[in-house]
């Protein structure tokens, strides 16, 4: 299965906003080529069954699809660019490429939270901030959606005292704690949709 675009509709899916897929996605057309037939391929008018509910998008885009329907905050809830760091100190935005981007859908006193690692190679082990208000207690966050088979769950929660990191805000301002950390790993062109 290509991760790559796994990945890219769960974001989708998960990012504020209607999703909106280009017709045969799930079917892994691609339309690349210089006749028209390749530019406009179509399902209708082929052979009985051509379209493919076995096919490996299809049943990603569904599973995908059935995550963001059971999980209100995907739908209605506010966005909120998540903070990161591969070290357990220093904590920011990804802000290059391939990197590792997170982001949290917040409704009422549930977070879903998702993490992608854009990079072809390098596995991410690190630490994602959640909102600590919502994650007071002992526990950690489940895997709702991976595009990989074998990932790996979350470890659990964990706070980072106050002077132990440094957090790079989104204004561009530091802050130095504390925060409530989740413990992720997360594969080469994997996306995790996490809830607790």
């Amino acid at each position: 299965m290509d991760n790559q675009l796994t990945l890219a509709l769960a974001a989708l899916f998960g990012l504020q906003g209607i999703p909106c897929v280009y017709y045969g996605t799930e079917q892994g057309l691609h339309g690349i080529g210089s006749s028209d037939r390749n530019v406009r391929e179509a399902l209708w008018g082929k052979p009985p069954n051509a379209f493919d509910r076995t096919h490996p998008f299809y049943k990603a885009l569904q599973q995908i699809a059935q995550v963001r329907v059971h999980q209100p905050a995907l739908r209605y809830g506010r966005q909120f660019f998540r903070q990161l760091s591969g070290n357990r100190r220093d904590f920011a935005v990804s802000s290059f490429t391939p990197g590792v981007f997170a982001f949290s859908r917040i409704l009422d006193a549930q977070e879903v939270l998702l993490v992608a690692n854009t990079a072809e190679q390098g596995t991410f082990r690190g630490e994602v901030i959640v909102d600590s208000d919502l994650n007071q207690g002992d526990g950690s966050f489940g895997v709702l959606f991976s595009n990989i088979a074998a990932f790996t769950a979350p470890n659990a929660l964990r706070t980072a005292s106050e002077g132990s990191v440094t957090i790079r805000e989104l204004d561009g301002s530091n802050t130095i704690g504390p925060a409530r950390v989740l413990p992720v790993t997360v594969q080469p062109l994997e996306v995790q949709i996490l809830r607790r």
